[in-house]
């Protein structure tokens, strides 16, 4: 098929360069050989190129279509054949949008659901460093107070056993002086 049908179905750069060459390559691979819309179309293109009134130049390309046996009839059924290719194109772009926007939106709604375990997985470490950390506090005062209290009693030990050493050298040291001037 040599026809532009970007051209003859008036495609310009406001439209999406990917949309139009879906669409068109589907016209093209679902072609008419015989004389169609599309052959119809585009020669009334061709004589509106050349600066012949719209209206005119249907029922000129109508009137050589009809010399091949073209009827009014079969252009219209060849008409509903290419909307039903752009229908066909709607229905596998709606399957394939629904897709790709499931495929999307679940990947998405699994990410969350692995980052909603992965957080509270967290949350429960966090609690039980909390824990940790507050019986590590405990333990540690505890250390502290058992400290203060190792602390006195070998205070009060070194206390008791110096008071006895000291007794012990008086009573020796007196026994000494005594017998030093006794004897």
């Amino acid at each position: 098929m040599n026809i532009d049908l970007k051209k003859l179905f008036g495609f310009d750069d406001k439209y999406d360069e990917k949309s139009i060459n879906a669409l068109l390559n589907a016209i093209k691979k679902n072609h008419l050989k015989d004389f169609d819309y599309l052959k119809f179309k585009a020669s009334v293109q061709n004589l509106k190129d050349m600066n012949m009134a719209e209206e005119t130049g249907i029922k000129s390309t109508f009137a050589t279509a009809q010399t091949l046996g073209v009827t009014k009839e079969y252009l219209l059924k060849t008409i509903e054949h290419y909307k039903n290719i752009v229908q066909k194109e709607m229905e596998n772009f709606s399957i394939a949008l629904k897709n790709k926007l499931e495929k999307s939106i679940t990947g998405k709604q699994q990410e969350a659901e692995s980052l909603k375990s992965e957080i509270l997985d967290l949350e429960k470490k966090i609690e039980e460093y909390k824990k940790a950390i507050e019986h590590g506090n405990k333990r540690l005062a505890n250390i502290d107070n058992d400290i203060k209290n190792v602390k006195s009693k070998i205070e009060g030990t070194k206390n008791n056993f110096v008071s006895a050493i000291n007794h012990l050298r008086e009573v020796i040291n007196e026994d000494e002086s005594k017998i030093k001037s006794i004897l």
